[in-house]
């Protein structure tokens, strides 16, 4: 009888301990605060709001109205040739360089 119930003891499943803190937890942050005020008792970090901030701005054209021209050097026996293009993919246009490397076989 002591067995049985030693077996059975076993196979009664037990709820996991909860996860142990790091640190102490902080509340979740309600609202922002858009304004930027001094204060003498909080300390306040104010900082400038832009999406935009980080975005790549066209370049133009290219200075002297005209796009660089085609690039050749020698490689060996051969030449390396290197000229700027502009490639839209999906409706997004951008520059690009295109290589060709020449070798006589």
């Amino acid at each position: 009888m002591l067995g049985a119930m030693l077996i059975l003891m076993q196979s009664i499943p037990v709820a996991p301990p909860p996860l142990p803190t790091a640190g102490p937890v902080l509340p979740k942050a309600l609202s922002v605060v858009s304004s930027c005020d001094p204060s003498d008792t909080d300390i306040v970090v104010c900082g400038k709001i832009d999406p935009d901030q980080y975005r790549v701005r066209p370049l133009g054209p290219p200075p002297n109205g005209k796009p660089l021209s085609p690039m050749t050097a020698k490689l060996g026996n051969g030449t390396i040739d290197g000229r700027a293009k502009e490639r839209c993919v999906g409706g997004f246009c951008a520059p690009a360089l295109m290589g060709t490397i020449k070798l006589p076989f």
